[in-house]
C-alpha cells in the first residue's frame, strides 16, 4: 500500500482513521473543508469533494482512498436536502471519477446503518433488505450502488463499511451520546424522545476507525461490512440513566414528545443492533472499548472543556 487519501480526514471519524493508519505505518494524506492538524500525515489539504480539479491534485500518487466526506446527520440532511444530495451523491461520483483517472487500486466507502431503516430481525446482517427512512439513508444507498457500477464499468475495486452509531469525544452535539453527556456534565436533565425505548448498539470512534482500516488492509473485494459494537445494545432511557449514574449526578431523564422537538416519530427507528459476525470472521475485527469506558472518556473530555 503506497499512500492512502482520506476524504473527510478533518472530521470526527476521519481524524481517528488518520491516526489509526499512522499507527500501522501507512502513509496518509487528508482532504477536508478544514485542516486536521494531525502530526505525521504527508499532506493535509483543504478543499471540497465537489471540486474535481482539487481532488485530482490531492489524489495523485495515492494507491488507496477511504471516502468519509459527506453531509452528515439525519436532521441536518432533511433540512438541507439538496446539499445532502449534492455532497453525498455528486461528491461521491467525483471521488470515483478521480480514482479512475488517477489509477487508484481500491476505494473504501463509508456508508451508514441508516440504510437498513426498521428491520424485523435483530441483530442486522449485511444481507438484510434495505429500508431507508431518510434523505441521508437514500443518499448512502446511491453511493453504494455507484461503487458497484464503477467496478463493472472501470474495474474499480471497492469495499463498503456501514457504521453503526459511532460516538466519542468532539462529536457534534446533535448526536445522542454527546448531547446526553454534555447536558449531564452541565447539570441539565437529558432530553429523551418519546418513551425512550429506542434501542441502539453504540461503537466508540476508535473502534470504528480500527474497523475501517481493517477493511482497507484486507485482500477482500466487493464486500460490505457492518462496523459497530454488538455487545451492549441499550435503550435511550437506559443510556441516559447510565450516563447520569457514571457522572454521579442527581438528575433524571426528561421525556420529550416528538411534537415538541425537531424530530419526527416517523423517522425514528425502534431497534438498530449490528451483527458484526462477518467482520469478526473475515477481518478479525473486535471492538475494544466498552460503553462505560467510552462514556467515561467523554465525561472527562467535557469536564476538561468546562475547566478551560
Amino acid at each position: 500500500m503506497k499512500e492512502v487519501l482520506v476524504t473527510g480526514g478533518g472530521g470526527f471519524i476521519g481524524k481517528k482513521v488518520a491516526q489509526e493508519l499512522l499507527n500501522r505505518g501507512i502513509q496518509v494524506r487528508l482532504f477536508d473543508l478544514v485542516k486536521s492538524n494531525i502530526k505525521g500525515v504527508n499532506c493535509d489539504y483543504v478543499g471540497s469533494i465537489l471540486d474535481p480539479y482539487k481532488l485530482s491534485h490531492v489524489m495523485k500518487g495515492c494507491s488507496h482512498v477511504i471516502h468519509l466526506a459527506a453531509a452528515l446527520g439525519v436532521n441536518r440532511t432533511e433540512t438541507n436536502r439538496l446539499e445532502c444530495l449534492l455532497i453525498n451523491i455528486q461528491g461521491t461520483i467525483n471521488v470515483l471519477e478521480t480514482c479512475v483517472k488517477e489509477r487508484v487500486e481500491k476505494i473504501i466507502f463509508a456508508s451508514s446503518s441508516e440504510v437498513y431503516g426498521e428491520q424485523p430481525v435483530q441483530p442486522i446482517i449485511e444481507e438484510a433488505l434495505l429500508n431507508p427512512k431518510s434523505n441521508y439513508a437514500a443518499s448512502k444507498i446511491v453511493g453504494e450502488e455507484f461503487m458497484k457500477a464503477y467496478l463493472e464499468t472501470y474495474k474499480m475495486k471497492y469495499n463498503i463499511v456501514r457504521f453503526f452509531n459511532v460516538y466519542g469525544e468532539d462529536q457534534r452535539d446533535e448526536f445522542v451520546v454527546p448531547r446526553f453527556v454534555k447536558n449531564i456534565v452541565n447539570d441539565k436533565h437529558p432530553d429523551v424522545y418519546g418513551e425512550g425505548d429506542q434501542i441502539r448498539g453504540f461503537c466508540y470512534v476508535e473502534d470504528a476507525a480500527r474497523g475501517i482500516v481493517d477493511v482497507l488492509s484486507s485482500p477482500v473485494e466487493s464486500e460490505i461490512f457492518n462496523i459497530g459494537n454488538d455487545s451492549e445494545p441499550i435503550s435511550m432511557k437506559d443510556l441516559a440513566s447510565k450516563i447520569i449514574k457514571i457522572s454521579n449526578k442527581n438528575l433524571k431523564p426528561q421525556f420529550v414528545s416528538y411534537n415538541d422537538s425537531d424530530r419526527g416519530s416517523h423517522r425514528d427507528i425502534m431497534q438498530r443492533i449490528p451483527s458484526i459476525e462477518k467482520a469478526k470472521k473475515e477481518l478479525g475485527y473486535r471492538p475494544k472499548v466498552s460503553l462505560e469506558e467510552g462514556i467515561k472518556k467523554m465525561i472527562g473530555f467535557y469536564e476538561a472543556k468546562n475547566n478551560c
